[in-house]
């Protein structure tokens, strides 16, 4: 009895390797909090750690929003308007950031910093659905120094466990991404 604890003991703390990543998710659109109950609650059963801000409608709260998120020991930013109703569709869109020339990159020259991390992840979650990503510009992005992306999940709430384990999917080919098996 004392070894059968140990083994899942042992087997349940290696069974969650993106246990590791500590995913920022920004609450975007109408915040229909009984979809981002359902959410919060699937992906902590998952065994994921994320922290939950509310999308800014102003550049004075964003800033002060990313302030919070660039000191967390975030690893991806995900930032989500999520839908309970609807025909179930997914929109993944990547930001369009350039580099500068400069030593020290402006706002809007942050989340080219992280580009190819981005676009490898917003690759992933859009391949489950197979959709592509629009690369376009995202004020949620803007100072943002970790990789991110921006999706639009709308789902009946009768299908919503559905579209999150697509979005389950997704995230976890992110996360074991060039771990050999």
């Amino acid at each position: 009895m004392k070894y059968l604890f140990i083994i899942l003991i042992c087997l349940f703390s290696f069974s969650y390797s993106y246990a590791d990543e500590q995913f920022v998710i920004c609450r975007m659109g109408e915040k229909d909090q009984a979809a981002w109950n359902m959410f919060k609650k699937y992906f902590s059963a998952k065994g994921y750690n994320m922290s939950y801000y509310d999308g800014a409608d102003n550049l004075e709260k964003h800033i002060e929003n990313v302030n919070k998120i660039n000191r967390s020991n975030g690893t991806v930013f995900l930032a989500i308007d999520l839908v309970a109703g609807g025909t179930g569709s997914i929109f993944v869109a990547a930001a369009n950031a350039k580099r500068g020339k400069g030593v020290i990159p402006n706002i809007d020259e942050v989340p080219a910093i992280h580009i190819n991390n981005s676009m490898e992840l917003a690759t992933m979650i859009a391949a489950p659905f197979n959709k592509k990503i629009k690369r376009i510009p995202l004020f949620m992005l803007l100072g943002v120094d970790m990789p991110g992306i921006f999706l639009r999940l709308e789902s009946p709430k009768d299908k919503m466990g559905e579209m999150f384990d697509r979005l389950h999917e997704g995230l976890q080919k992110y996360v074991k991404r060039g771990v050999k098996q």
